[in-house]
């Protein structure tokens, strides 16, 4: 994987919450759609979820939430989960010593049967936020190229 391309309606899903979020704690969701030659299509991005777990430094998603948004997703357009995107409010948007981890341990979790995992991490820089994207596979993380429609880069 060298890209990350976002949809428009993706895009506009991380745009509304970060828009509407606690900026002091992280905020995300999941991202579901493709995996197409070099590159991730994302179609759609989940939010947190009423029942996620959100702290400056921490953030975990609303697991019944990214199930039914997920089970949507399929049902729509055979999209499945390709990853996960979150805010780091108080840091650079790097995946963090405990992200890693977690995404080592999705990828080598043999139920969910990933080939590989993209993460996309959003850092502040006033006034807006910084978006990167990231790509684990064979328990390495590289950062790769991120597209989305120009007004939500």
């Amino acid at each position: 994987v060298t890209a990350v391309h976002l949809t428009e309606e993706a895009a506009r899903v991380i745009t509304d919450e970060l828009r509407t979020a606690d900026n002091s704690r992280e905020t995300g969701g999941i991202l579901l759609g493709h995996h197409v030659h070099d590159a991730m299509i994302v179609r759609h991005a989940g939010t947190p979820g009423p029942d996620a777990v959100q702290t400056p430094t921490y953030f975990l998603r609303d697991l019944a939430h990214a199930q039914t948004l997920a089970a949507q997703a399929y049902a729509q357009d055979h999209s499945v989960w390709i990853g996960e995107w979150h805010t780091h409010p108080t840091s650079r948007p790097i995946p963090s010593t405990r992200d890693a981890t977690t995404y080592r341990q999705l990828l080598n979790d043999p139920e969910l049967a990933f080939h590989s995992f993209i993460a996309v991490i959003l850092g502040p820089r006033a006034p807006h936020w910084d978006m990167t994207a990231w790509t684990c596979h064979n328990n390495t993380i590289a950062q790769v190229a991120v597209h989305g429609p120009p007004q939500h880069r």
